[in-house]
């Protein structure tokens, strides 16, 4: 099994080095798409105030401009991972070859068309250039160990890993270079090759965070639903943001342990640089008693309702 994984890991990434920006592993799909990624630079530059490309000249510059304006009005306030219009626009651009799909709304597509040329001159050989690299350092490490740690997340959630993963492996993915939308057995994640907390064996826990936005919610699904109903019986109001604390830790000790087990042993989960941002107050509770949880040592319910004993602010 072991030197199939391998031999197909081998094929994978010299299809990519041939020209070929897709590899599948197992039941990832990561690709390097054009559209998806002039899409997501777009999105970026209309709500982020990404610069634009230096290489283009003054007039080309004045219709990149353009373009991401148009893109602003299209954008509105609306969010790629929540609003059903956004998620269907980028898994057509994902399915995509070289014609832009006719179901883009029209907005968009002028102003997709109106960038693919500068793209294509100034950015797009860069952009999949630094894609490619990362898929071909991604795709070995999930051909030997994405079967184990699949295994070891639908463990801790109780759920099972989605089958069918597709990844599109971007310049940009909105605000934090990465996000995922889907349900169930099903997740198309998007991943910013350039954002340093996803590269290198950051890339593994990247390909193991993002499809857990599947199977895990904030107040349903895996760990939302034991907060919701923790929150009713103790009488007390979780952080908004501990599901998202736990998912964290989840797959960074999970793929952690992974790496040491192939020799990999000083691993830092990304987790450990968010303590003193978004998760402050966390860290004591998630490594006492989710580690426990994760050791096999406590249950899930005992792990959560102690979690939220002591990282709740006040009674609801």
């Amino acid at each position: 099994m072991a030197r199939r994984c391998w031999a197909l890991t081998v094929m994978a990434v010299a299809a990519i080095l041939v020209g070929h920006a897709q590899s599948p592993v197992g039941r990832y799909h990561l690709q390097s798409n054009i559209w998806v990624n002039l899409h997501q630079r777009l999105m970026h530059a209309a709500r982020f105030k990404s610069a634009p490309p230096a290489a283009l000249a003054a007039t080309d510059a004045a219709t990149w401009a353009r373009a991401v304006d148009s893109y602003r009005t299209f954008l509105g306030k609306r969010n790629p991972i929540f609003d059903d219009g956004l998620v269907a626009m980028n898994a057509a651009l994902s399915a995509s070859g070289r014609e832009l799909p006719e179901t883009v709304p029209a907005a968009a597509a002028r102003a997709l068309e109106t960038a693919m040329p500068l793209y294509r001159s100034a950015l797009w050989e860069h952009d999949d250039r630094a894609n490619r690299f990362w898929i071909a350092i991604a795709a070995p490490m999930l051909a030997l160990a994405g079967d184990e740690l699949s295994e070891a997340h639908a463990k801790a959630y109780g759920t099972p890993w989605p089958t069918r993963i597709l990844v599109d492996v971007t310049s940009h993915a909105w605000e934090f270079g990465a996000y995922t939308v889907g349900e169930g057995d099903t997740a198309h994640a998007v991943i910013a090759s350039t954002e340093p907390a996803y590269q290198g064996f950051g890339a593994l826990e990247a390909l193991m965070h993002e499809p857990s936005h599947a199977i895990v919610g904030a107040t349903s699904a895996a760990i939302g639903a034991d907060l919701t109903r923790l929150s009713r019986e103790l009488g007390l109001r979780p952080m908004a943001n501990l599901w998202h604390a736990i998912l964290f830790y989840t797959s960074g000790e999970l793929t952690r342990r992974a790496l040491a087990r192939r020799g990999v042993t000083d691993y830092r989960p990304m987790i450990l640089g968010m303590y003193d941002g978004p998760f402050r107050g966390f860290r004591p509770s998630l490594e006492t008693h989710w580690q426990a949880y994760l050791d096999d040592q406590v249950s899930l319910d005992a792990a959560l309702r102690q979690i939220v004993i002591e990282t709740s602010p006040s009674k609801k």
